[in-house]
């Protein structure tokens, strides 16, 4: 890898919050700058770290009874009390599959930059890894096609799938989206941010989670994507990268000649080929 150092494809300067943000005001931010996370910092040192996973799943619950009784909105909640503490991060110099390899085993999409001095100087994120490929693969000698990395273990729902059924596959599964078939033919793609964002559950009090079980019971196909973005197995991986880059988006099903499934790809695929080839 020609410019193989964290540093040469970091982000940076890199948009920050504090703990006294309120989570409505980091929403703002994120959809302002088009980023998936912030690193919060206090008195010029790294607290921890909030992603737009994390702000989706938020729920009252986490903040104890309190919050309940109280009636607390969401977007007033301070960001230091959901944040992810504890950071994993980087170092400038650390070589950029080091830095894939953690975010491949840790199934995270950011890691804060580091100098010496351990100040945040940056952050390196899947659309990062994405850009590397892109440029730097192209350079090897070995033609590597999507097929050679997809996953042909392929977790599928039908349209009639409840929305609670959905988010119980992802969950066990630990996977991100899930295809939509119908007799045998993919009709749609249901994403982990598509049910987080419908979930009512983290605005209502308990009192009206009637309301957010009745939701959570309606089928995927009133939330499915149906313009669907895919990648032919016979593709260079690159091919795969750049459409991950270009929507910001964690994965892809994979086709074949007449369209039908053969399989997915995801960031987490892109990661391991980072650090077997590059490495």
């Amino acid at each position: 890898m020609k410019n193989g150092l964290v540093r040469n494809w970091m982000s940076s300067p890199v948009v920050t919050i504090t703990p006294e943000t309120r989570l409505g005001d980091a929403r703002k931010i994120m959809n302002a700058e088009n980023i998936r996370a912030l690193p919060v910092v206090k008195n010029g040192k790294l607290e921890g770290i909030i992603t737009r996973r994390g702000l989706l799943r938020t729920d009252l619950s986490i903040l104890g009874e309190g919050a309940w009784q109280k009636l607390v909105d969401i977007k007033d909640v301070l960001v230091g009390s959901v944040m992810t503490v504890n950071p994993l991060t980087i170092l400038t110099n650390s070589p950029l599959p080091k830095a894939a390899r953690v975010m491949m085993e840790n199934k995270i999409t950011a890691l804060p930059v580091l100098d010496d001095q351990k100040k945040l100087v940056g952050i390196i994120t899947s659309s990062d890894i994405f850009r590397a490929i892109i440029a730097e693969l192209p350079d090897l000698k070995d033609r590597i096609l999507v097929q050679d990395y997809m996953s042909r273990e392929i977790v599928s729902i039908d349209p009639e799938t409840s929305l609670l059924e959905a988010h119980r596959l992802m969950g066990v599964e630990r996977i991100r989206f899930l295809p939509v078939l119908e007799n045998g033919k993919m009709v749609g793609l249901v994403t982990r941010t598509d049910l987080m964002s419908v979930d009512p559950s983290r605005f209502l009090s308990k009192n009206q989670q009637e309301q957010s079980l009745q939701i959570l019971t309606s089928p995927v196909e009133k939330i499915m994507v149906r313009s669907i973005i895919t990648v032919p197995a016979q593709s260079p991986i690159v091919e795969a990268a750049r459409l991950m880059f270009e929507n910001k988006i964690h994965g892809l099903p994979v086709v074949d000649g007449e369209g039908n499934l053969e399989g997915v790809i995801t960031e987490t695929d892109l990661f391991r080929l980072v650090v077997q080839k590059f490495f």
